[in-house]
């Protein structure tokens, strides 16, 4: 698979995760300000995460430097863990539930780094 058709695939796994925990987490958050927050963090992940893997997937067939890939990871790691601190921040500004908006952001983020490794399995 090209590094763009994994670009694809990881952006439609990542929606159908996400439309998944969003479902299970309304459960937990039933107002309509925790799921309004929970909307915004939906977006936010998805954004964040498909961009954290357009920059991991060229790591996987670039005949780089040795541990590229795991520095490329580590990069996105850090930038997730960034954009949660600055959301708790924004969400705080914004009047969110930060409950509502930070557990759903961190498990979307969780959720869709789990299936990051499989697709970089099979980029070309």
């Amino acid at each position: 698979m090209t590094v763009a058709g994994s670009l694809g695939v990881f952006a439609a796994a990542s929606a159908a995760i996400i439309v998944a925990a969003t479902l299970v987490l309304r459960m937990v958050f039933p107002g309509p300000a925790q799921q309004n927050a929970m909307l915004l963090s939906a977006g936010l992940a998805f954004a964040v995460q498909v961009g954290a893997f357009a920059l991991l997937a060229p790591g996987k067939q670039a005949a780089g430097l040795p541990g590229e890939l795991l520095v490329r990871w580590g990069m996105g790691a850090v930038i997730r863990l960034l954009v949660l601190v600055l959301f708790a921040v924004l969400a705080g500004v914004m009047h969110l539930p930060l409950d509502a908006a930070l557990v759903s952001l961190a498990t979307y983020f969780f959720l869709t780094m789990m299936v990051e490794p499989v697709l970089l399995n099979h980029v070309r």
